[in-house]
């Protein structure tokens, strides 16, 4: 009896690829953010609250902080750093900008209380507690308005002009370090964008 012939072995049939799954929203929106938190990381301060606001308040608008933000931030950054390089002068920003207020005033470098305040950022209060530190110093004088009796004016001393005079080289020379990274023409692009801001402002 013949033996019928073996059937061939079949060839393993491989495996179609498997397809990938798509990657659930949740999974999506976690690698966006991972991307954003590193893109805010090679930023500034800003940037972070900006990446922040975005991620936990979607509906909000955050887009003017971005020049705000860095407005304010700058702002105490600068004065710090400007308080610090007074030191070797011997008289903080906020006594310092009262000296030069009545030293651009020009000769005889006197001024009332009110006409400080319109050029200097203090309150009332803080006003008088620095004419009151610079008085003690020697470095103004202070006397009765001869047109308002109720004022008493503020005045530099010899020893106040001499202490400006020198305290706003430095002051200068440090807006022009803090300025270091600009070119002549953004400084001049910066200038106009900042007065045009402050003209729209209150007070």
């Amino acid at each position: 009896m013949s033996r019928s012939p073996e059937p061939k072995p079949r060839k393993p049939v491989a495996p179609a690829p498997a397809q990938r799954k798509p990657k659930p929203a949740a999974a999506r929106g976690a690698e966006a953010v991972r991307a954003q938190d590193a893109a805010a990381r090679g930023g500034d301060v800003v940037d972070q609250l900006l990446h922040d606001w975005r991620r936990e308040r979607p509906d909000l608008d955050a887009s003017a902080m971005a020049v705000v933000g860095r407005i304010l931030h700058l702002g105490r950054l600068f004065e710090a750093d400007l308080n610090r390089s007074l030191r070797a002068v011997g008289v903080p920003y906020s006594d310092l900008d009262v000296l030069a207020t009545l030293r651009r005033c020009g000769a005889p470098f006197r001024l009332t209380p009110t006409q400080l305040r319109q050029s200097v950022l203090l309150t009332s209060g803080a006003m008088t507690a620095c004419l009151n530190r610079l008085e003690a110093r020697g470095l103004i004088a202070r006397s009765y308005d001869p047109d308002d009796r109720r004022s008493l004016a503020a005045e530099l001393t010899g020893a106040g002009v001499r202490l400006i005079d020198r305290a706003i080289g430095e002051r200068f020379a440090h807006a022009e370090r803090s300025l270091g990274a600009l070119a002549a023409d953004e400084r001049a692009q910066l200038a106009r964008l900042l007065r045009k801001l402050r003209l729209r402002q209150p007070g």
